[in-house]
């Protein structure tokens, strides 16, 4: 409020200035008028520019932008970048989650107090039989959902680097020990 209030009286300065300067001056009025004119239309760009930055400011301060592109907010704890779940925090600073009432189910309750694997609704796989959940493009994860086919011509295999398979020649990081011809695995 006192940034929006500060805002308002540079801005009130500055057309009391522009005013001033264009009644002040003598003989051509109509050079004067277009010039002022002018000022006003830029000076009232720039300002609205300042305030979108504002704008984007205050939103960054308070906001994420998700893996999806869509704007959430932030953790009100001062350094967290958290997601806010409830209340204005994270689970970590307090939030409380419903959990699956089903015993000893500690997932997430989605809708009449169960998880998915308990029976909440959700939409299933499009695959021909399958009752497995829905991950990403109408498939679960064992009909291709969430991987890469390789980009050889007809090869069904998902991708393991630079979107190739094994088989088609995907760089394979080795093990550096000495006589070690594995694959790594992390590091």
């Amino acid at each position: 409020a006192k940034a929006r209030a500060a805002a308002a009286a540079a801005a009130a300065e500055e057309e009391q200035m522009h005013g001033s300067a264009s009644s002040a001056s003598g003989t051509s009025t109509r050079k004067i008028s277009a010039s002022s004119s002018n000022d006003d239309d830029s000076a009232s760009a720039e300002e609205t520019q300042r305030k979108a930055v504002k704008r984007k400011e205050v939103d960054t301060a308070t906001k994420i932008i998700g893996l999806d592109g869509r704007s959430r907010k932030k953790c009100s704890t001062e350094g967290c970048t958290n997601v806010v779940v409830k209340a204005g925090v994270c689970i970590r600073h307090g939030a409380q989650q419903k959990l699956c009432s089903s015993e000893g189910c500690n997932n997430q309750a989605l809708k009449g107090g169960v998880c998915r694997r308990h029976g909440a609704p959700g939409k299933l796989c499009s695959a021909d039989g399958c009752t497995n959940h829905v991950i990403k493009g109408g498939v679960c994860t064992r009909h291709w959902a969430r991987k890469k086919l390789c980009i050889s011509d007809g090869c069904t295999n998902a991708a393991q680097n630079k979107g190739l398979c094994k088989r088609h020649g995907a760089p394979i990081k080795l093990c550096n020990s000495d006589g070690c011809n594995n694959q790594v695995v992390k590091g």
